[in-house]
């Protein structure tokens, strides 16, 4: 693999925008000078419609503030605040004029549920018809399934070969190398080396795979770093994003990301949320994400998945055989591990000529779905389990009749 970049939360000493409404006020501005060791600090996000010039910033007080070039592309801007601190920061940027929102980070998760060591094989590439949609394409080499999550392991043997540069915008990391086990797994799903003899095969064989470390040792992380993760993704060529992590709607930064990401032409993949009850964590809620609930081996929504009309598709998720650090493999469970089943879907359609755009891959992946559950589309498996070789069979440009029976009948449907 190529050399890995340096993580871009550099934070250093710079002026404050908050001259928007005035400078900080004299409390504030200790508070984040001379915050104890020990305090807990937080990130404090803003987008506003226009900044303060260098000379009005330069008679702002000064505070930790974040580098993050990313964001800065989104018209977002970052510091970090000590907690006692914060909020005084967000409520100058919350009156200033012009601000569009000003609010903390939210805390996003990676979405697994324990292992269950009964589940040890590979159903979930049967269940979504890829070995049949192998006998059509094995995947480009020339598609990039970047992977925002804890790292992946640099040097596993089903990996190692497909990985091309990446980054990590996790503090304290240099590389986006796999300190946790749940990137390594989640990659594996989407894109392992097929038909090699060993270990597992991915569901696209010839895409590369872009680590991208937005997760920390402990599964969890920021949405900023998110955000900034899928723009330095589409930025640097990735087809598809997979995001098998999520946190509390809303989320403004992210999803200025993601819209970011779709008008570049990238298709986003995201796990539904494991809570088991209503409501689809984001970013899979945001409208430009493909949003992935779980099911089982029977094709039943898995208990913990989480659903709503957010859901767009369903895929494997409980007791998925897949990569783990150090050349291991194993169970894990979650929508987290359905959603790559879907990014590596996607990645075989974006290989094919008529598939080039995200509005293309989702008609084909959807109208071309296993309908699961209440007839047509509903809240727990959305328009159901994809099927790649008949999504592979879709002519985009060709016209479609009504996918459910109650175009026909509507008298039906009241």
């Amino acid at each position: 693999m190529g050399g890995m970049s340096f993580p871009h939360r550099f934070v250093g000493r710079l002026a404050l925008a908050v001259a928007l409404a005035g400078a900080l006020t004299a409390s504030t501005q200790a508070a984040a000078l001379s915050a104890p060791a020990t305090e807990t600090w937080e990130t404090v996000l803003a987008r506003a419609e226009h900044w303060p010039g260098e000379a009005e910033l330069a008679r702002a007080g000064t505070a930790l503030a974040i580098d993050a070039p990313e964001l800065a592309r989104l018209g977002v801007r970052v510091w970090r605040a000590p907690a006692s601190a914060a909020g005084d920061l967000l409520a100058r940027l919350r009156a200033a004029p012009g601000v569009i929102f000003a609010d903390r980070a939210r805390r996003v998760y990676a979405l697994e549920t324990p292992d269950d060591p009964g589940w040890d094989q590979q159903y979930g590439p049967v269940a979504i018809q890829a070995p049949q949609a192998w006998e059509i394409t094995t995947g480009a080499v020339s598609i990039t399934i970047a992977i925002l999550d804890t790292g992946i392991d640099l040097n596993h043997p089903d990996l190692s070969a497909k990985l091309i540069t990446g980054t990590t915008f996790v503090t304290g990391t240099i590389t986006a190398q796999d300190d946790h086990g749940h990137g390594t797994h989640v990659a594996g799903i989407a894109a392992a080396i097929g038909d090699n003899g060993a270990g597992i095969a991915g569901i696209d064989w010839g895409a590369r795979l872009m680590p991208v470390k937005v997760l920390d040792r402990y599964g969890q992380g920021e949405d900023s770093d998110v955000a900034a993760g899928i723009v330095w993704a589409a930025d640097h060529g990735a087809d598809v994003i997979n995001l098998s992590l999520g946190g509390g709607c809303p989320s403004p930064v992210m999803e200025l990301a993601a819209t970011y990401a779709y008008t570049m032409g990238v298709t986003v993949v995201a796990a539904a949320g494991n809570t088991g009850a209503f409501g689809v964590l984001c970013p899979a809620a945001f409208p430009t994400i493909i949003a992935v609930a779980a099911t089982d081996f029977g094709n039943l929504r898995a208990g913990y998945s989480s659903y709503g009309p957010e859901v767009d598709l369903a895929a494997p998720g409980s007791g998925i055989y897949s990569t783990l650090p150090d050349g291991n493999y194993g169970t894990k469970s979650g929508t987290s591990m359905a959603a790559p089943h879907v990014a590596g879907a996607a990645a075989l359609l974006a290989g094919r000529p008529s598939f080039d755009t995200p509005d293309a891959i989702r008609a084909a992946l959807a109208y071309t779905a296993l309908d699961l559950g209440a007839v047509c589309r509903d809240d727990d498996y959305g328009a159901g389990l994809v099927q790649i070789q008949a999504a592979l069979l879709y002519n985009p440009l060709a016209e479609h009749p009504p996918r459910c029976f109650q175009h026909y009948l509507p008298a039906l449907s009241r």
